[in-house]
């Protein structure tokens, strides 16, 4: 989806809630929300911003918890600067976390939990990072999950346990987490790294996470296609899995596709240039 249109629909969802007269408190923040998801490419105004900006400190200081997390979240990014937000301040970003996560808000726990694991605004911390994931994956978090899992898969914070990150990262990725989706395939794929064993599943999630345009998604993809790993090799599949990547996103795939034909034979490389003249792969209308 575009992102203008993005911006339209949110703005259609806000009439429409206005008509049937919601909290417009409420309404503002959902604005605020929207805005920092989707990095709109036509930003709300400054003036406005910052008119969100200080309400949701004035009801931060009241003791809103949600108007404190979204405060957090703001001063955390600090991506919303020249649009009237605050300067990135991770360390006070971490300071509104944290009351909220000793309270139990499972999106505070993974916020602070993610601070600590990256010593971002704190001392990293990989044991303080696994014991937040764990209280809010086990609100059933799905963030939290998908971290969880991980820390579990590298050993870092605890002890490495498969089972335990398996377990975590398939119940992310079938919530639609799409880090989660690219390490489960992983795990899949590597008979030392999984409990399961099963390359084609590999397959099942890199092609997921790819359609999603996640660029793990898209390389593990192109690779199985490439080795043949858990589908039939198909090295012209492989470069095609880039191109349709490039054509979605618009982000040039060129060092990836010159490595993969730099591995594919001189007849391969021969069809390769027939199939891209035959699906004008190079943007251009055919002879």
């Amino acid at each position: 989806m575009g992102r203008s249109l993005c911006v339209q629909r949110a703005a259609r969802v806000l009439s429409v809630l206005t008509h049937k007269g919601e909290d417009m408190r409420h309404l503002n923040r959902l604005a605020l929300v929207i805005a920092l998801a989707l990095g709109a490419a036509h930003p709300i105004a400054a003036q406005d911003f910052g008119e969100r900006y200080d309400r949701l400190k004035s009801e931060a200081a009241q003791g809103d918890s949600d108007a404190a997390y979204e405060l957090g979240v703001l001063y955390y990014l600090g991506h919303r600067t020249q649009q009237g937000g605050p300067e990135r301040d991770t360390e006070r970003g971490v300071a509104l976390f944290r009351p909220l996560a000793e309270s139990g808000d499972p999106r505070a726990q993974w916020r602070l939990a993610s601070a600590y694991e990256m010593g971002s605004g704190v001392e990293r911390d990989a044991e303080m990072a696994y014991r937040l994931y764990q209280q809010a994956a086990g609100q059933g978090f799905l963030l939290a999950k998908q971290n969880l899992g991980k820390l579990y898969l590298d050993g870092r914070g605890t002890e490495h346990d498969a089972d335990k990150a398996y377990e975590l990262l398939r119940e992310a990725a079938e919530g639609d987490q799409q880090r989660a989706m690219v390490d489960l395939a992983r795990m899949y794929q590597d008979q030392d790294l999984g409990p399961e064993y099963d390359p084609a599943r590999a397959v099942h999630w890199f092609r997921i996470a790819a359609e999603k345009n996640n660029s793990n998604g898209v390389r593990g993809l192109s690779e199985a296609y490439l080795h043949g790993h858990g589908v039939e090799q198909d090295s012209i599949e492989a470069l095609r899995v880039y191109v349709a990547y490039e054509e979605r996103t618009g982000r040039a795939q060129t060092t990836a596709l010159l490595r993969i034909l730099s591995q594919m034979s001189e007849e391969d490389r021969a069809r390769a240039d027939e199939v891209a003249e035959a699906e004008n792969w190079l943007g251009t209308d055919p002879d």
